[in-house]
């Protein structure tokens, strides 16, 4: 599920939450975010979109003991 929290498409800067992830939901708590695909995946359709290069940061994860997924999304 994917949610909008923010985002200023003329700055390309804002957050983004990733919940129920099939990557990291229920991953026991180690300290470590570990959503390396989504930020990739993240940064590659943005960056697309916008024609310009777009940078996903993965702040908040489950394995950190959040109980969702935030992305810090910003231009590079």
């Amino acid at each position: 599920v994917i949610r909008i929290e923010s985002f200023d498409e003329k700055q390309l800067k804002g957050y983004m939450t990733l919940g129920e992830d099939l990557d990291c939901s229920g991953l026991p708590v180690t300290g470590e975010t570990v959503c390396n695909y989504d930020e990739g995946f993240l940064s590659g359709i943005l960056s697309c979109y916008f024609k310009k290069a777009v940078t996903a940061v993965e702040i908040d994860c489950w394995a950190k003991g959040d109980r969702i997924c935030r992305f810090d999304i910003h231009r590079e």
